[in-house]
């Protein structure tokens, strides 16, 4: 069984704390599961455990390399995930579109947060 220790060692990363604290809780307090940038919204279907996020990390690793982690399933095989490519203690929060990684792999990632505090208050609005 794989844990996100198992990750962060594999992917030499550190979760933020505040993720670790809400993996841990099985998500309690997130109220929502829509997010909403400019006139789309991104549906949440779920957040990830650690072997699914090993499992995508695995099979997608030739577009996330080491430094972006997906926590979140969406529709159509895309992801929310932490990026750690400018900031390693405090990663940005990234959409990632699987049609647009295809064509070019920094095409299909974009920023919707700063960072995890920014994604939780966003989830935690009712």
């Amino acid at each position: 069984m794989v844990s996100l220790v198992c990750i962060e060692k594999k992917q030499n990363i550190k979760f933020p704390e505040v993720y670790t604290k809400l993996y841990q809780s099985n998500f309690k307090g997130i109220s929502k599961m829509k997010i909403q940038i400019d006139e789309d919204s991104i549906n949440i279907r779920k957040f990830l455990n650690a072997n699914e996020i090993n499992d995508v990390l695995d099979e997608f690793y030739d577009y996330f390399g080491y430094d972006i982690v997906p926590i979140a399933e969406v529709e159509y095989e895309d992801f929310i995930c932490l990026d750690f490519r400018v900031n390693k203690q405090n990663p940005e929060i990234v959409y990632w579109n699987y049609e647009l990684a295809l064509e070019n792999p920094i095409e299909g990632i974009t920023l919707l947060y700063s960072s995890m505090d920014e994604l939780i208050i966003e989830l935690k609005k009712g």
